[in-house]
């Protein structure tokens, strides 16, 4: 699209996650060449009509993936943020809104209108001081790295964007315990909040390897920004829900590709090597007491 200088923009969202997520950010971008959002601008948008209404006409694949994106500002916030997500997904509210069937699933509008005005309170809280995600910003890309790498390797289109970003929330948490930088107990917390919404939502089979998820995310358009050494892979940490491991990287914390590696093959991805770990497909957070080792190289597992 040609655009004249001067034009207004007027942004009036469709769906949930461009509602809270999409709109609140002055970046807009597209995917090229096998890369996530690496062309695009920063252009704020003369003004944003939200109604809430639209989201009825969604498929659930589309909420989830709205949602997805809450899981995570829960995750990152705590708070309110977190209770709101845990209210909107509790059975008990699943199953008021479905005549207490709890086998489909909707959001009223009520909810929804919560569930945005956090979303929007989430990303200006920390864009008002970093509107062009740079610095404090960037927290916003916790479970991106794993995330985007999942996507691709199923192939655009297949896995919800919001989706992917919960199961890479998934993957920097299993990081996280395993380094010791958060405990075995705030990471059930996040892995249980996490699961909220996954359970309704499990990854298609069959799965991609292991091995190419791991490829895709060793090409990870943040690479670089951490100075990682081979074996080495960046994300947002967390202490625990709502503590966010500060770093003067961009708020992005490296660390061994081989826990990624391990996640994956606990979450059932395949590998055309021999297992690097040793126990067998899980369908909960992954909380392992085994002793584990495995490694990455040249930036493949």
């Amino acid at each position: 699209m040609i655009a004249f200088r001067g034009t207004k923009v007027v942004y009036v969202p469709t769906t949930l996650l461009a509602m809270h997520d999409v709109v609140t950010s002055l970046k807009t971008s597209i995917c090229f060449d096998g890369r996530k959002n690496n062309i695009g601008s920063f252009y704020a948008p003369a003004k944003i009509l939200i109604d809430v209404a639209f989201c009825n006409t969604l498929p659930k694949d589309e909420l989830f993936s709205g949602l997805g994106e809450l899981a995570k500002n829960a995750a990152l916030f705590g708070g309110s943020h977190a209770q709101g997500f845990a209210d909107a997904l509790s059975k008990e509210s699943v199953d008021t809104r479905n005549g207490g069937s709890g086998e489909e699933f909707s959001l009223d509008d009520a909810t929804l209108e919560r569930l945005v005005y956090l979303g929007i309170q989430a990303k200006m809280t920390v864009l008002a001081t970093d509107a062009y995600e740079k610095t404090s910003g960037m927290i916003f890309e916790y479970g991106h790295t794993v995330s985007h790498a999942i996507e691709k390797a199923y192939g655009d289109g297949t896995i919800p964007h919001g989706l992917g970003v919960v199961y890479g929330m998934l993957s920097s948490s299993y990081a996280a315990q395993k380094m010791g930088v958060t405990t075995k107990e705030a990471q059930k917390e996040h892995d249980e909040l996490c699961y909220m919404l996954l359970s309704k939502w499990p990854l298609p089979e069959p799965k991609p390897t292991a091995d190419l998820v791991m490829s895709l995310a060793m090409k990870d358009s943040k690479r670089g920004i951490t100075a990682e050494e081979d074996d080495e892979i960046s994300d947002v940490l967390l202490y625990r829900m709502g503590d966010v491991v500060p770093t003067k990287t961009q708020m992005l914390s490296k660390f061994p590709c081989s826990l990624i590696a391990e996640w994956l093959e606990l979450m059932g991805f395949p590998s055309e090597h021999e297992s690097c770990v040793k126990v067998g497909k899980v369908s909960e957070p992954p909380l392992v007491d085994e002793d584990m080792s495995g490694g990455c190289s040249g930036g493949t597992f």
